[in-house]
């Protein structure tokens, strides 16, 4: 996949990407002055989200034309390139939230970005991840080279309470229902009525997952 501006602003203007938004956002609980760090900030969409909100918000990536993008729109100092180690430069403790919409699956070694995030957030911050969900029935809809794992719902979970972190939520959205161009719309805009059906609701296109930081003893 090219990832250029274009995408970037495209991808912002699909319903599901302001669906995955919003309940990322919910998850963050951002009031004015939380302190979020977004991982992966691409074109700063979600950052700007964050800002009506009232947010304190960094993004960080590694991709040039992201950032690019980000600072043109935004004119934000916030905004951090990062190398593809994932080492990022904050303190500890420095972030109430962190959001990572569309970023693990590109990660090659979850564990160690995991301890990273967990080491920088405050006590009981919150986690608020978007993901692909390996189990829907059409793979090849985000089929990318540049990803290097998809999760199951359930991988997912356990990857997240290994590296310290309490899971709140976690359940998948916009279920596959053909892959006829208007009925895979019509899953987006119907997608709360799949969400808690029995064979739907693990089988949803993207995974949302919300957790909290646990203390290590």
């Amino acid at each position: 996949m090219t990832y250029s501006e274009s995408y970037f602003t495209t991808r912002e203007s699909w319903r599901d990407w302001r669906i995955e938004a919003r309940a990322l956002i919910r998850f963050a609980r951002v009031t004015p002055g939380t302190h979020v760090l977004e991982i992966g900030c691409g074109g700063g969409g979600l950052m700007r989200l964050l800002r009506e909100r009232g947010a304190s918000v960094v993004g960080v990536d590694t991709l040039d034309v992201a950032l690019c993008l980000a600072h043109k729109r935004l004119g934000s100092s916030s905004l951090i390139q990062i190398a593809q180690d994932g080492k990022l430069p904050f303190c500890d403790n420095a972030f109430d939230a962190i959001i990572a919409q569309h970023v693990i699956e590109h990660l090659p070694d979850l564990d160690t970005a995991l301890a990273e995030w967990h080491r920088l957030l405050k006590a009981k911050g919150r986690l608020a991840l978007a993901t692909p969900n390996a189990r829907y029935p059409d793979p090849a809809h985000f089929a990318d080279a540049d990803h290097s794992h998809i999760f199951t719902p359930i991988e997912l979970r356990q990857a997240i309470e290994r590296a310290g972190f309490s899971v709140q939520a976690c359940y998948t959205l916009f279920p596959f229902l053909s892959r006829v161009r208007a009925l895979r719309a019509l899953g987006v805009i119907t997608h709360k009525f799949f969400q808690h059906a029995p064979y739907f609701s693990s089988r949803g296109r993207t995974i949302l997952l919300s957790a909290t930081k646990v203390e290590r003893l």
